[in-house]
């Protein structure tokens, strides 16, 4: 009985502050520009142009998953010479996933330019 009354006040709470705002905050008027991207109090000069194409978005992705990859790659280069065989052998299985990943991006077409 206790689970339903706990899960009832949980839902009821998470109604109420969704609507929060709606019940107590202030009634929104627009006035002028205010629904244009930029409320500069200047109309636009020209229509703004068509969005980043996924072929960016792609792209990006793929830096930053390979670009944090490099930063787990530093410390184990900085000590090299100090590591003996099983630190090896985990990068060399880390490198290996890597250039599985990129494998299979390249065969998948993730980094054509089309």
């Amino acid at each position: 009985m206790a689970l339903i009354f706990t899960l009832a006040a949980v839902a009821f709470f998470v109604v109420f502050m969704s609507n929060a705002g709606r019940i107590f905050g202030p009634e929104v008027r627009h006035q002028g520009d205010a629904d244009l991207p930029f409320e500069t109090g200047m109309r636009p000069l020209q229509e703004t142009g068509p969005g980043m194409s996924a072929l960016y978005w792609r792209f990006a992705v793929l830096f930053v998953v390979f670009d944090v990859d490099l930063v787990f790659l530093l410390p184990w280069a900085l000590n090299r010479a100090s590591l003996d065989s099983t630190p090896l052998a985990a990068v060399t299985v880390f490198v290996g996933l890597l250039l599985f990943m990129l494998g299979y991006f390249w065969r998948k077409g993730a980094l054509s330019c089309r």
